[in-house]
């Protein structure tokens, strides 16, 4: 490190994210040609945790955000450093600020391809690819549904069943999160005479709207969901993000919805937090941040 580097390092902090970093978060987002609006960051803020790099000057130069799923995961992510300021080593120090305030905890986050060597240097591996799915929707007939069984309108009263779904499928207790969108989308259900069988939420985000998470005892009920949220905003952005081992890659293509980009999944932890036995499945993230 030269001497101009350790002066310059000497300017800057770490400290926890307030409400009033959110815009200067934003603004470092869209540099980047990231979709998340402002509206957004303060949702992700909402259920979250985070921390930024800031100079001497007061200006904000990198965040990370972190979000805890129960007292054994969390997802982490939002990790940015403006271009001016690459390469001073704030990066490692932001994702050192997130482990910190973690201990113990298996943590999950979804990689792009500059970031991978870095988190790797700090203890992450790779577990998988997300693909990021996207297009105008176009309209979709509903997929038919055995009888007996029938999609219905998500609500608050469903808040224990759907936590007991997605924690099946995830292996995580994201309660906190559920709760946050039901407030904040619209979710839809797979009632199996009575009994919840899958759940999908659609939202506003970025460019338009995103359907996830997706979880579902199988592929048929995944693709109800989502052909019913595609069809109930035809003509608009829609995006999903996938693990390219769920199966619905092929029948996106064929609607449409086509993949545009992918992360890798990394992990902490070499346990597997999904129940090989559970018969819930997660078929679509609820977002690169949040997974």
């Amino acid at each position: 490190m030269t001497m101009t580097d350790a002066a310059l390092l000497t300017r800057i902090s770490i400290r926890p994210m307030c409400e009033a970093d959110l815009e200067a978060g934003y603004n470092l987002s869209k540099a980047l040609s990231w979709p998340h609006r402002l509206e957004d960051w303060q949702f992700m803020f909402s259920v979250g945790e985070g921390g930024v790099a800031e100079t001497d000057a007061g200006e904000v130069i990198g965040t990370i955000m972190w979000w805890r799923y129960g007292k054994t995961h969390a997802s982490l992510g939002m990790v940015i450093v403006d271009d001016a300021w690459r390469g001073h080593g704030i990066g490692r120090r932001l994702m050192s600020e997130a482990r910190n305030a973690l201990p113990g905890a298996t943590i999950h986050l979804n990689a792009t391809p500059s970031g991978v060597p870095l988190y790797e240097k700090m203890g992450f591996r790779p577990c998988g690819i997300i693909e990021q799915r996207q297009s105008n929707a176009a309209a979709q007939p509903l997929i038919a549904l055995p009888d007996g069984v029938r999609l219905r309108p998500a609500g608050h009263n469903d808040l224990d069943a759907l936590v007991a779904c997605d924690t099946q499928a995830c292996g995580m207790d994201r309660r906190e999160l559920i709760a946050a969108l039901l407030t904040a989308g619209k979710g839809m259900i797979v009632d199996e005479g009575g009994k919840v069988a899958g759940y999908a939420f659609c939202r506003k985000f970025g460019w338009g709207m995103v359907v996830g998470p997706v979880v579902a005892t199988s592929l048929e009920y995944a693709a109800a969901m989502i052909a019913y949220w595609i069809g109930s905003h035809a003509g608009q952005f829609m995006r999903l993000d996938i693990p390219q081992d769920s199966a619905l890659s092929r029948w996106l293509d064929e609607i449409g919805l086509l993949r545009v980009d992918a992360v890798a999944a990394m992990v902490t932890d070499s346990h597997d937090s999904h129940d090989a036995e559970s018969p819930m499945h997660r078929f679509a993230l609820c977002s690169q941040a949040f997974g």
